[in-house]
This record gives structure tokens, C-alpha cells and sequence, in this order.
């Protein structure tokens, strides 16, 4: 057995974290219509959703096993991950075309076409985010924040269905996505506590990354994002 770790477990419970956030935002429009029989999509949407809720389970496993020292196996399972990012993104990309498909046709409206800017924007970000941290896997305090950073990117669509417990939250899309943000601001402050300075990596990538997320909100029903797409979504 090995022994027992002292390192602190401050990563895996925000790992564990993430997967109730998730759980529980998907819980309306995903685990309960499967439990009743009543939720239809296309294969891709069923894939894309296994495949985040296998990378919260793979980041839980990483986090335990990193506790408890087990470092080769960690090693090794962090290839799967580079492989479920890739995957991810893929499958995120098919989801948003098909959601952006959908919605027009039910709709007749303009902001699908923007939105789904936004998700492929938003795929860029955690592929780009990923692929730091698999750069800098030799050095761990940038690897894991990067992760972090990755997993609160992706975690915006579980945040935005929150809305459905709380109805009278005014503009969710803005009030719900910086709320996917703040977490930022968590882990930037267990940083300062713990050492008295914020990682490098949550002050630039993080600004970064928020930085990003408030462009695609200002530019969601913009013409520009309209065409762009409409030209992505061309055919």
C-alpha cells in the first residue's frame, strides 16, 4: 500500500468539484430526460458528452493519483487525456453545428449563427489550453493550472443550465458565465493564501481566457460574428 500522502488535497476536491457542476447543470436537459426516456439527439451528442464527463473522471483519478504518489500512472493516463482533448474539441464542433442547425430551423433567427462562433471559439480555448499544459508537463505547478484553466473553460455550458434552477436571474447568459469565470478567482486566491502570490499562469492565460469569453459575449449578435457563422455553416 502506499503511504499516506500529505500533499494537500486542495485538486481533487476542485476536481470533484467540477464533475457536481456538471452533474447537476446537466441534470434538467440531459441525465433526467435519459432516465425518463424522453431525451433524442444525434450519436455526436451522446459521444461529446461522455467524452467531458470522462475527462472530469480522468482529472478526479490524476488528482488522486498525484496525492498518493503513484506519478508513472499518472504519466501515462495523462496521454489519454491529450487524446480526450482532441476528441472533445472534434465532437464539440459537430455538436455546435448541429445545435446551430437546429435552432435556426426552429427559429428563423440570426443568433445561432453566432453562436456557434462562440463554440468553436471555445473548443480553440480548451485545445489551446490542453496543449500548454502537455508542453509543460515536466514542470507540474504550470501543468495542473492549466488543466484548471481548460476544465473551467469547458465547464461554461453546465454553468449557463443552472438557469433552469434559478429562472429569475436576469440576462443568464452574461450573469452565468461570469459566474463559470469567478472560479477563476477561487483558485487565484487559494494561490495567494498558500504562497502569497498568484501563478504567472492564472494571472496571463487566465486574463487570457476571460478576456476571450467577454469578446464573445459583446460579439454574439454582431454582424460580424453573423457572418462568420454563416460562412462556417455554409453547405
Amino acid at each position: 500500500m502506499p503511504s499516506r500522502s500529505t500533499r494537500s488535497p486542495f485538486y481533487l476536491y476542485l476536481a470533484l468539484a467540477f464533475l457536481g457542476i456538471a452533474i447537476t447543470g446537466f441534470s434538467t436537459t440531459f441525465f433526467m430526460p435519459l432516465a425518463r426516456g424522453t431525451f433524442s439527439a444525434p450519436l455526436v451528442v451522446h459521444v461529446h458528452g461522455a467524452l467531458l464527463f470522462s475527462w472530469l473522471l480522468l482529472l478526479i483519478t490524476q488528482a488522486l493519483l498525484v496525492r498518493h504518489r503513484r506519478l508513472p500512472i499518472h504519466r501515462r493516463l495523462g496521454w489519454v487525456g491529450a487524446v480526450l482533448a482532441v476528441a472533445i474539441v472534434v465532437s464539440g464542433v459537430l455538436v455546435g453545428e448541429f445545435a446551430a442547425r437546429r435552432d435556426l430551423a426552429a427559429t428563423h433567427q440570426t443568433w445561432p449563427f453566432g453562436a456557434f462562433v462562440n463554440i468553436i471559439i471555445e473548443m480553440v480555448v480548451f485545445g489551446t489550453l490542453v496543449a500548454a499544459a502537455v508542453f509543460v508537463r515536466r514542470d507540474p505547478e504550470r501543468h495542473k493550472r492549466f488543466l484548471v484553466l481548460a476544465t473551467i473553460s469547458a465547464l461554461g455550458p453546465a454553468w449557463f443550465r443552472f438557469r433552469h434552477f434559478m429562472p429569475f436571474v436576469p440576462n443568464p447568459l452574461v450573469t452565468f458565465s461570469l459566474i463559470a469565470d469567478s472560479v477563476l478567482i477561487v483558485v487565484m486566491a487559494r494561490d495567494w493564501l498558500v504562497s502569497r502570490r498568484v501563478h504567472p499562469v492564472y494571472v496571463r492565460a487566465g486574463a487570457a481566457m476571460f478576456a476571450v469569453h467577454m469578446v464573445e459575449l459583446a460579439a454574439a449578435d454582431t454582424p460580424l460574428w453573423t457572418h462568420l457563422g454563416k460562412w462556417l455553416l455554409r453547405g
